[in-house]
């Protein structure tokens, strides 16, 4: 078993050598070939079909964050209806379990 004085010592000799080297940031791998971004032309072609149905992003993005929010508020406004929601939507998985 190493003594208090041993260990000490150990302890010295590697803040010297953590002192002694540069601390450099480790550089970020890049990322796999496989999870390529979305294509641009995929993008524009989304906007056209939101356009054809008369839907702006901005639309989106206001409804999505009315929906979190109602959602959010659902259990503090209808608790009941909040626990019968979950038990209803446990009751349904577990018997799809089952099968």
């Amino acid at each position: 078993m190493a003594t208090k004085a041993q260990l000490e010592a150990e302890l010295a000799v590697l803040k010297s050598q953590l002192a002694a080297t540069d601390a450099k940031p480790v550089p970020k791998p890049d990322p796999e070939p496989d999870a390529e971004p979305e294509q641009p032309h995929e993008q524009s072609a989304f906007a056209n079909l939101l356009k054809e149905h008369g839907v702006d992003s901005q639309d989106i993005d206001a409804l999505w964050t009315q929906f979190s929010s109602e959602l959010s508020d659902l259990p503090e406004k209808k608790p009941l209806l909040t626990a019968v929601a979950a038990f209803g939507l446990g009751f349904a998985l577990g018997r799809m379990s089952k099968s």
